[in-house]
């Protein structure tokens, strides 16, 4: 009996401890703390990274890495990772982050892209969308 509690806290934890991707660029804090509410109460996961892809140059303004740092102390239960990348935001570096990470594509989300955005979601791998 105590051998089963024992593989079943590690399939638990095995799950627990699963990474998920957010990809953003400019949310503000409603949106950050809905993906933050949307991951609580939906996956099985105690952690987020957040991701921004930027224009070589450029980087997170710092109101929004100070939303972030309020965010991280509402969600204590969520370790928040936040990376700054340089590039472009394409389906070939979502497959990059996957295979570096070791993170499925499904375990990855963004927002509602924009009018702009170069690429039809079907392109994207199967990057889960967040409204």
């Amino acid at each position: 009996m105590v051998k089963s509690y024992h593989s079943i806290n590690r399939v638990i934890d095995r799950i627990n401890d699963q990474e998920f991707v957010y990809f953003t660029k400019k949310d503000d804090v409603s949106a950050l703390n809905k993906v933050l509410l949307y991951i609580r109460n939906n996956e099985h996961t105690r952690k987020l990274k957040i991701v921004s892809v930027f224009p070589e140059g450029e980087k997170a303004a710092d109101s929004f890495v100070s939303d972030l740092n309020v965010l991280d102390r509402e969600y204590p239960e969520i370790k928040i990772e936040f990376i700054q990348l340089n590039g472009e935001f394409t389906p070939d570096l979502i497959k990059e982050l996957s295979n570096r990470w070791n993170i499925p594509i499904n375990f990855m989300f963004i927002g509602s892209p924009g009018d702009k955005f170069p690429y039809p979601l079907q392109d994207l791998g199967g990057v889960r969308l967040i409204i």
